[in-house]
């Protein structure tokens, strides 16, 4: 009977202990398993939440939440947004790169910017207060003015008439200038002027024609029989070749070039001061217009403007204003 019970024992315990190595080793790794699969597979990652950033602008900024028993509150620091002005036009043909970039190196804090369009839509973008200030061509209405609109002029692209130096001729109605300009008169007996056929020159650029025509002949354009020329040593040598012939130039701080009379227009000699004082208005002036009282970007475009180095960009189109 001990014998019996002892072989028993003798053959359970190596079950047992098979069991309990089995056991053990449930937490290993199978090495049959990693040859099949040797990279452990990556655990999923959480996503990081997607932030929307809305520019101040937009929506103005609250300060961050201060954090438990912080008593003192925080303060969001704005940087303030650039300056975008409205520039019609008009405008951008005499504020152009060398001009803005003249002005940023003079006001570096400015970060003048702009946002192309019409003199219309510049003065509309203001009136909305979408723009701190707008550079346009002409004169604000008495409606615009009576909507707290200011201008202040920083130029004047000043259009004149030249004929050959011979010419007898020393002045012209506004009527008359008209007539030759859009092709109702061929020649010059027909304003008791003489004979002789009227060769009529006018610019070939045809923004800077379209700027003379509103100057000169307000809501009329150039007769096709006009001859186009590209600058006023071209209109100097038309004006050489033909002893009929009249010109368009425009006044800068530069002489005029040589081989030409500058001709009157109603008795009126062509400067900055009759264009002021309104008895020579052939003439677009460059205004800087703003909402109330100018913002220290407008005051920096018009302080520049009326510098040694802002007149000299000027006046390479226009006559700056004393």
């Amino acid at each position: 009977m001990h014998n019996r019970s002892t072989s028993a024992r003798r053959h359970w315990l190596p079950l047992g202990l098979a069991a309990a190595l089995a056991a053990c080793r449930a937490d290993e790794v199978d090495p049959r398993s990693l040859a099949r699969d040797p990279a452990p597979r990556p655990q999923p990652v959480a996503q990081a939440p997607r932030v929307t950033l809305v520019t101040a602008d937009v929506l103005p900024m609250q300060p961050p939440s201060a954090p438990v028993f912080e008593s003192a509150v925080r303060h969001a620091s704005i940087a303030a947004p650039p300056q975008r002005a409205a520039i019609g036009h008009y405008a951008a043909a005499h504020v152009d790169d060398p001009f803005r970039r003249a002005l940023a190196s003079a006001a570096p804090g400015l970060g003048l910017d702009s946002a192309p369009c019409g003199d219309r839509e510049a003065i509309d973008l203001l009136l909305l207060g979408r723009a701190p200030f707008a550079l346009i061509g002409g004169s604000l209405s008495g409606r615009e003015t009576g909507a707290g609109l200011r201008q202040q002029a920083l130029g004047v692209e000043l259009f004149a008439l030249t004929v050959p130096p011979g010419s007898s001729l020393r002045s012209l109605t506004r009527s008359q200038v008209r007539q030759i300009f859009t092709g109702e008169v061929a020649d010059w007996q027909q304003l008791g002027l003489g004979r002789g056929r009227i060769v009529a020159v006018a610019p070939s650029d045809p923004a800077l024609a379209e700027r003379a025509a509103r100057a000169l002949m307000p809501g009329d354009t150039f007769a096709t029989a006009c001859i186009r020329v590209a600058s006023e040593r071209h209109v100097a040598d038309q004006l050489l070749q033909n002893p009929g012939a009249i010109g368009i130039v425009r006044l800068t701080t530069e002489p005029l070039v040589s081989g030409q009379k500058l001709l009157q227009i109603d008795w009126t000699t062509p400067s900055v001061e009759a264009f002021q004082y309104g008895a020579y208005p052939f003439g677009i002036a460059l205004q800087l217009v703003t909402s109330g009282q100018p913002n220290d970007g407008a005051r920096a475009v018009a302080e520049f403007a009326r510098s040694e180095a802002g007149r000299a960009l000027l006046g390479r189109s226009l006559l700056p204003l004393p």
